[in-house]
């Protein structure tokens, strides 16, 4: 499996600590999970033996996790001798502890961070400290004015580093020593779409949990399918129509959008009535640009981009979601901030949503966990059945990694970050997904299959990259149309695609001006 996951390789003789390091703390990963959730075994994607659509709590599957491994290239024997290295770190909700925790705690996820600490510091004999802050920007650009080397690296929002980009205060990656960003560890999907004149001045991968987290999938509650699947034949395979492809947005309304109970029989459709699919009619929305493969900016062939969106297919798909959302009886809108999200999962936590469009972040909540009914996860769907793959949108929130202009020793960071990814990429992550979410909180094989689907079909637009830049804000623009049923989309893009093109332009000269 690509992406995050990235394939089995030889491990070199020099290896060898590392893999017995690895092996050990596996084994109190799978000791933690065992003592401490008797009911659940720990999972792997193995469906051989279980029928496709078999959702019955007695799936599981007791083999270990398949631990990945990949060397990465730093050179033997690396000694940074003693030196700190500060990590500059968004300390909001679920990114807290994100990239280092302060102290073991018995859950897998929490101990594989504070271990990838102690295991790089040791490895390259370099004191790692976690700066968390709820103002990134105040200081990144308190830093800059100094001209101090306070903070040697970054960990920031991908649509917060948009503009330090074409401030010119970030170090262009490819340049450096001892980061080797072709390994799986780092996003080549956000890479290709992040660089500038063949440039990258920040980096997301196996490092970011929230890059995950922040993916968007499709929630079904297996017990109101039990009730509904003799009216609707293709709830009982799910999984199937996925695995064959035809798990298309026509699909999913076709199976919700006539599901609708009064529940409080006040004769009203409100929050307390029971619907076949719920949205948050804000960020949600932005799933359709990723999930339905609609691209905003494309390379120009001269290290640039331009502006290029099928406006046929981008309309269609607007008004498709628009009517679902708003004229179909089976959707119930959770309102547009984004704590409607939160909502929305407490409504499908209470039995009262067949689907609903969330982030995976979800799984994790204290919502989703106490919810007393079965559920599964889906990719979001396709546009139609000629989209080969299953795409995912993640919210642009999620933490990418830069280096600042005024750091004395870039290299050395550069090392800190590469050995803390390819650490991630083969510990942290195998503990996050394998055994945390899929052990701890998926109850059948085929929705462990599913959530690779949906983290490996992550797919960004460099629009989204560098929204409040180049990309002025156009993608986002057309959730704000569908949240309150606004169709002017046509005359929306043909406004807002001249501002894209200003600040195309625009950022083009200043680009180059501040090369000469």
């Amino acid at each position: 499996m690509k992406g995050f996951r990235g394939i089995v390789s030889a491990v070199s003789v020099t290896g060898m600590i590392k893999r017995l390091i690895c092996i050990v703390l596996v084994l109190s990963f799978l000791f933690c999970i065992f003592s401490c959730s008797a009911a659940t075994d720990p999972g792997t994607d193995d469906t051989s033996d279980v029928p496709a659509d078999d959702t019955s709590d007695e799936v599981s599957d007791t083999s270990a996790p398949e631990i990945v491994y990949e060397e990465d290239d730093l050179p033997e024997g690396l000694d940074l001798g003693g030196k700190k290295v500060v990590i500059l770190s968004q300390g909001l909700n679920w990114k807290v502890n994100e990239i280092c925790t302060d102290e073991l705690n018995s859950e897998v996820v929490n101990d594989s961070i504070y271990n990838r600490e102690r295991f790089v510091e040791d490895r390259l004999q370099v004191e790692i400290d976690n700066v968390k802050t709820t103002d990134m920007g105040d200081e990144i650009q308190k830093q800059v004015s100094s001209g101090e080397d306070t903070f040697q690296l970054y960990a920031y929002s991908t649509v917060g580093f948009s503009k330090y980009v074409f401030d010119r205060i970030l170090l262009d990656l490819y340049t450096l020593d001892n980061i080797n960003l072709s390994k799986p560890w780092w996003s080549s999907k956000f890479n290709a779409e992040a660089e500038i004149d063949n440039e990258l001045y920040f980096t997301t991968g196996s490092l970011s949990l929230t890059l995950m987290q922040y993916l968007f999938a499709v929630y079904y509650n297996k017990e109101l399918v039990k009730d509904y699947e003799q009216k609707y034949p293709d709830l009982s395979r799910l999984y199937d129509i996925v695995n064959e492809g035809g798990w298309t947005i026509d699909k999913l309304i076709s199976l919700s959008q006539d599901i609708y109970t009064d529940l409080n029989g006040n004769s009203e459709k409100d929050e307390e009535d029971l619907y076949g699919m719920g949205f948050q009619n804000g960020i949600s929305i932005d799933s359709i640009w990723s999930s339905f493969d609609i691209d905003v900016l494309v390379p120009d062939g001269d290290g640039w981009f331009e502006l290029s969106v099928n406006t046929d297919k981008l309309f269609t798909a607007l008004e498709k979601i628009a009517d679902f959302i708003w004229a179909s009886e089976g959707c119930f809108r959770a309102g547009d901030a984004d704590e409607n999200l939160d909502d929305l999962a407490k409504k499908f936590a209470d039995g009262t949503l067949l689907f609903m469009c969330n982030k995976m972040a979800e799984i994790e909540s204290p919502i989703i966990r106490n919810m007393q009914d079965d559920y599964g996860i889906l990719p979001f769907p396709k546009y139609d059945e000629n989209q080969k793959e299953y795409y995912s949108y993640a919210h642009d929130q999620y933490t990418s990694f830069g280096i600042p202009i005024t750091n004395e020793n870039p290299s050395d960071a550069a090392a800190v970050l590469e050995a803390m990814a390819s650490y991630s990429y083969r510990e942290t992550v195998p503990a996050y997904l394998d055994i945390a979410l899929k052990g701890k909180y998926m109850s059948d094989a085929q929705s462990r299959k599913m959530i690779d689907l949906v983290v490996d079909g992550f797919k960004v637009d460099s629009a989204w990259i560098y929204l409040g830049t180049i990309g002025s804000g156009y993608p986002a623009s057309f959730r704000y149309l569908v949240g309150r049923n606004d169709r002017t989309f046509s005359s929306t893009h043909s406004s807002d695609s001249q501002g894209v093109k200003r600040k195309l332009k625009a950022y083009r000269m200043m680009w180059d001006n501040k090369l000469n």
